[in-house]
This record gives structure tokens, sequence and C-alpha cells, in this order.
């Protein structure tokens, strides 16, 4: 007689190795092209060169599009848990209408990227701030990635903050300690492993996103996706594979930090 269970646990192993293979085979295509010495993009290649490499750091403008997105990551970031840590506070401790709230929240992870792009371009884009239009903005790229980071965080902190123990929280209420003090002095360090993942899957949304950053960049402002789609249009070098890889790995190495800090928490 077949094992069920037997099956089913083969089966299971077998979708994960599938899954694996398609998340990780075009990452590691992409990878093995940066190091090729050929002129075009071609697979398989025919010879192995860190030249791309040398080009891609030596290059002002794709170094320039990669600190543009670091900064607007980060800032990202600290917007998005900025507005979500209390907006998922709030909800946690809602009783009443919370579908309808959490429904609100997450409506623009829903509007096309080219929608909130165009949106936010003709809302804001005319505001003068810095000493000039925030069009072409670092900022102005930053509130357009928070409306889909902010959304992200939220799912990710409101099931930690159900979860908190209340009577942490009530007894240094009971001590005299404000509820400001409370919140800051007791409740975020108790979920401060949830309000880092939080932070570092608003700082990959940003990272990765080009549609609403091709209408807000300028050349001055461009992000490392908008350049590698400007200059996909233009050539097809390798040197657009090494930029594929930078991107790729600084999502890797959010997601290592984050696995970092999880095991360290753990061990506390």
């Amino acid at each position: 007689m077949v094992d069920q269970g037997r099956v089913f646990a083969w089966a299971h192993r077998g979708f994960a190795v599938l899954f694996a293979l398609y998340v990780l085979l075009p990452l590691g295509i992409t990878a093995v092209m940066a190091f090729s010495d050929d002129n075009i993009v071609r697979f398989p290649i025919r010879g192995f060169s860190l030249r791309w490499f040398g080009e891609f750091f030596a290059n002002p403008q794709w170094l320039g599009a990669a600190w543009n997105s670091l900064q607007v990551a980060l800032l990202t970031a600290v917007m998005s848990m900025a507005l979500a840590v209390p907006a998922a506070y709030a909800l946690a401790l809602r009783r009443g209408g919370r579908p309808l709230l959490q429904t609100v929240l997450l409506i623009p992870l829903f509007v096309p990227g080219v929608v909130l792009g165009i949106a936010v371009a003709i809302g804001l884009g005319d505001i003068g701030m810095f000493g000039g239009p925030l069009f072409g903005s670092k900022f102005l790229v930053a509130c357009a990635h928070t409306l889909w980071a902010m959304p992200l965080a939220i799912t990710v902190l409101e099931p930690a903050f159900q979860t908190l123990d209340r009577s942490l929280v009530e007894a240094a209420g009971d001590l005299g300690a404000s509820p400001l003090r409370v919140f800051f002095g007791v409740t975020v360090p108790l979920l401060l492993t949830a309000v880092v993942s939080a932070g570092l899957f608003a700082f990959i949304t940003s990272m990765n996103e080009f549609i609403m950053a091709l209408f807000l960049t300028t050349r001055d402002s461009q992000t490392l996706p908008v350049l590698l789609w400007l200059s996909l249009r233009s050539s097809a070098s390798p040197q657009l594979a090494v930029a594929s890889l930078v991107l790729a790995l600084s999502a890797f190495s959010a997601v290592g930090l984050g696995y970092v800090w999880y095991m360290m928490a753990r061990r506390r």
C-alpha cells in the first residue's frame, strides 16, 4: 500500500526545488553574464572576465544611480516606518471598523505604479521645497515609494502588535510612565524584530521599484532600475548584467541583515 505521507513529503520537496530553481535560475544566469568578456549580452558566455565590473565601478553615472537608489530606499524606509508603526498600533487596538480601515490603508498596493507615478508628479511635482520644485528630487521619489512600502510594512507590523503582551504595557502605565514613553520605551523595543523586518521590506521595495521612479526622476536623480531600463533601450552590454547583479545583491544583503537580526534576537 502506498504511504500517502511519504508521497506528500516527496511532492512537497519536489515543489520546493522547482520553486527555488524558478526563482534562482534567472538570477544565476544574470550573475554568469556579468562575467562575460563579450561586448553584447549572450548566454552561454564565451569567456570569463572582470572587465564589465571595472567599467561599472569606474562609471560615475552608474555609481550615481546606485547612490541615488540607496538614498531613496533609506528615506523610504524611514518615512514608511514613521507612518506604519503608529498605523499598525492603532489598527491592533481598534475594535470596530478595522476591516474597512485595513482596506483603505492597503489600497495603494492595488493601484498601478504608472497611475501613482503620474498622480504624484502632477499633484506634488510643482510644490516648492529645498529651494526648487519637488519634481526630480529624491524626496518626491521616496514619497511615491512610501505609498507602496507603507502598506507592506503595516501587514508585517499589525500581527506583531496584536500578539503583544498587554500586561507589560499596562504595568508600565501603572508605574507612572506616560503613553508616549510606554510606546517608545516598552512597546517598540518588545517588537523591535518586527519593526526591523518591516523597515527592510520597505527598503527592498524602494530599491527595486522602477515604474514610479521613471516618471519622477531626472538625469541627476535617476535610480539604478531607471538607468538600467534606459541603457537597455540603447545598448545591451554585459554591464547591464553587472548592474542587475548589484541591485539583486543589495536586496539579498537586506534580507541577510534581517535574518542576522532575527537570530541575534532569538539568542537574547
